[in-house]
């Protein structure tokens, strides 16, 4: 056994020295297959927490006419509270909406005093209405359609935060068929290169291929040294994609943090939280596709 795996990591080390320069080129491409597949799963990550965090905070107001009568607007909010898609409905009233009004403009003293020139309050009461999801906002605004209640009311703000949330939702499909192409892009090179690599390193030991099939050796005795050549190429790949991808997050990182702000979305602190299972992943990745072009080279080429 000792002889078995002192022959299988000789021939593997031999092999991949002794064409460095296509054992180089295909840890480049790896490691470029690598981190174009890791970037482009981290970004789509930031991007869906991005927008459940919008709709997290998104909720619908609803402005009345200031000649309501606070028992209608009551109605209503006894309406929506018992709609089995809304999670919460806070009432605000007329005084307090004046006041709170009166407290965000209290440096701006024409408002002021055109409001004390008013006789009645210019302001209606307001119901800030929480859906369960995102989806629901729809069915509680064919709910406010009703005539009985749209006569009621002179503003929605719904629009708005749906804009802000289909932007986003299209940003993050755009970003993730991006980084589809271009990964799919690498992992067809990849293939392609992890392939030749073979080929020629089964060229390379066509001699002593051919003694060892001569002397009895099994199939598996063969193939051995090739797919641990391939773990090595694996091995590398990962370590220098890792090496290259955090200092890549350093930069980017306070763009991704400013354009996202105040959501809480740090991708290097994903990313670190996220190490070993991230190392794992891009491994058992890189080594799918080594065995998978390393199989089809050596069925094809080896023929043992």
């Amino acid at each position: 056994m000792f002889v078995f795996f002192y022959r299988t990591m000789k021939f593997a080390v031999q092999g991949f020295f002794r064409n460095i320069w296509l054992s180089l080129v295909t840890i480049i491409i790896l490691v470029l297959t690598l981190f174009s597949v890791t970037l482009a799963a981290g970004i789509n990550v930031v991007a869906d927490k991005a927008i459940a965090s919008v709709q997290s905070k998104v909720d619908v107001s609803i402005y009345f006419k200031p000649s309501v009568k606070e028992q209608d607007i009551l109605n209503v909010r006894y309406r929506l509270e018992n709609l089995p898609t809304v999670e919460a409905v806070s009432y605000t009233s007329q005084d307090e909406a004046l006041e709170k009004f009166k407290a965000k403009h209290e440096d701006n003293t024409v408002i002021l005093d055109s409001l004390k020139q008013l006789e009645e309050n210019p302001l209606g009461a307001t119901l800030i209405i929480k859906a369960k999801s995102i989806d629901d906002y729809p069915t509680i605004m064919a709910v406010l359609d009703n005539p009985d209640y749209s006569s009621l009311i002179q503003d929605k703000n719904f629009a708005d935060n749906q804009t802000v949330i289909q932007h986003l939702s299209d940003l993050s499909n755009k970003v993730k068929r991006i980084g589809i192409i271009i990964s799919g892009i690498f992992v067809v090179i990849t293939v392609l290169i992890m392939f030749n690599t073979i080929r020629i390193t089964i060229y390379t030991h066509r001699e002593e291929i051919g003694i060892m099939k001569l002397v009895g050796a099994s199939n598996w005795f063969v193939r051995a040294p090739f797919l641990v050549e391939m773990l090595l190429y694996a091995l590398f790949a990962v370590i220098i994609s890792l090496a290259l991808l955090y200092p890549f997050l350093g930069v980017i990182g306070p763009q991704l943090n400013s354009f996202f702000a105040g959501y809480d979305l740090d991708l290097v602190t994903y990313f670190a939280s996220n190490f070993w299972r991230i190392v794992g992943l891009q491994f058992g990745f890189v080594l799918i596709l080594t065995a998978f072009s390393s199989s089809i080279a050596i069925g094809k080429y080896l023929r043992v």
